[in-house]
């Protein structure tokens, strides 16, 4: 049964994208509408109320009546587009509390929740495994979370996490890329096929790269942790792995002139 929607099995009406959309769109079974419930034990740190349609807001208004709750854990969870809200700022909840009724307040074409998943330093992760389980623990190891823009698809390629795969289709080249670490900031930056170095973009606040034009090199760093990664050239290798950002060939992955299709990230 859903942690968040009340007597319900999720239905997600839209998956989270890091760039695109930051959290997960769900309605009860067979778009039913449902009670919406805190959950995990937390405090209310920030809510609105009095937010109708309008589908032409901007910013924090595009959540329309919304709630946000901070868990013992240090994470967070929001809760938007809601109909009503039960509680204010700096309530106390447990787990199961009803927070509201779903709605459709602020930008949304269509009652359902939108849900969200934030880290301790309020950086948005990708809901879908928690849904129905426990967040995850602050206290667990560090991880670089990245994608890819598949330039043949043209589109986002799914998140993958350190250690578990690469993220790329072999054979079709990227033009884009985003990371996010559990635990600290990254800085990164790609160099556009032919052309020059993009500017540097930090965590999934931006992306690096243009959509469309593909990229021959990849540069990242950390404060936080040492990165190690490689890249995959289309119709080619796998190159040796790098963990430096400079000048040197030996500061970035990938070979000017020759396009990547994937690329791998871990930490060292």
């Amino acid at each position: 049964m859903s942690r968040v929607l009340y007597n319900a099995v999720n239905q997600i009406t839209q998956k989270y994208n890091a760039i695109s959309h930051k959290g997960i769109d769900l309605v009860k079974e067979k778009n039913k509408v449902a009670n919406v419930m805190a959950h995990s034990e937390g405090e209310v740190v920030a809510c609105a109320t009095g937010q109708v349609p309008n589908t032409n807001t901007t910013g924090t208004k595009t959540y329309g009546n919304y709630v946000k709750l901070k868990h013992n854990n240090g994470m967070y969870t929001l809760y938007a587009h809601l109909k009503n809200v039960n509680v204010k700022k700096g309530d106390r909840v447990k787990q199961g509390d009803i927070l509201g009724e779903m709605g459709n307040t602020g930008k949304a074409y269509g009652v359902h929740l939108h849900f969200e998943v934030r880290t301790n330093k309020d950086v948005r992760i990708n809901p879908t495994p928690y849904i129905d389980a426990d967040l995850p623990n602050n206290e667990e190891k560090n991880n670089v979370i990245y994608q890819v823009y598949d330039s043949i698809k043209e589109k986002w390629l799914p998140n993958v996490v350190n250690n578990t795969d690469y993220a790329g289709n072999l054979g079709n080249a990227i033009s884009g890329l985003a990371i996010n670490l559990t635990k600290g900031s990254v800085e990164y930056r790609v160099h556009e096929i032919n052309n020059k170095w993009l500017p540097i973009v930090k965590d999934r606040e931006d992306y690096a790269g243009n959509l469309g034009k593909n990229i021959d090199g990849i540069q990242m760093k950390s404060d936080s942790c040492t990165l190690l990664y490689r890249a995959h050239l289309k119709k080619g290798k796998w190159l040796s792995w790098v963990d430096k950002f400079d000048d040197t060939n030996a500061g970035y992955a990938g070979i000017l002139g020759k396009e990547i299709d994937a690329i791998e990230i871990k930490i060292k």
